[in-house]
């Protein structure tokens, strides 16, 4: 005797072959689609916006600073000395700077520290001249070197660059 089931549960084993496999053997013509992946770069920094912040902040910063006065190579013994410095570069990121100045002297060919002064500044303007001071603390004669090292600095990052500028002065009679 003949029934109709077992050609009914063929007709759709087949129906369900072709059904699961016609993504494959369907249409030819169709590109394959290609999945790509964004550049480490724009993944970096969709999972760690802020450490993308700081690389991009990093790679901005640019700063410089030269020791601009006192001009002369040479000065003498108590005498009121201007000492002030230049920042050029890009300071977007703050205005605020703390500026150590430390002052070695070498008397009698080993080199000491003499002075140091701490104050703060502000970058404004165009110049940018900033940490100045005036002092006649250098009373002594012989080689002076001046290390001035500013940081930058906010009320959130604390500090966010610090570079270093050093001068030599004779001091003489």
């Amino acid at each position: 005797m003949y029934t109709k089931t077992p050609w009914f549960f063929s007709a759709v084993i087949v129906i369900a072959v072709m059904l699961f496999s016609g993504s494959k053997c369907g249409k030819t013509d169709e590109q394959p689609v290609e999945i790509t992946e964004p550049p480490a770069q724009e993944a970096a920094q969709e999972l760690f916006p802020d450490e993308a912040d700081e690389a991009v902040k990093a790679a901005n910063h640019n700063l410089t600073l030269t020791i601009i006065s006192p001009e002369e190579e040479k000065i003498y013994p108590g005498q009121a000395r201007m000492y002030e410095a230049l920042a050029e570069g890009n300071t977007k990121w703050s205005n605020q700077v703390n500026c150590h100045w430390d002052f070695y002297l070498n008397e009698n060919n080993e080199e000491v520290l003499y002075q140091i002064m701490d104050n703060t500044g502000i970058l404004s303007g165009e110049s940018k001249e900033l940490c100045g001071f005036t002092s006649t603390f250098i009373d002594r004669i012989g080689k002076l070197r001046v290390v001035l090292t500013m940081t930058v600095y906010n009320a959130i990052d604390d500090n966010l660059e610090t570079v270093t500028a050093e001068r030599l002065y004779t001091v003489a009679r």
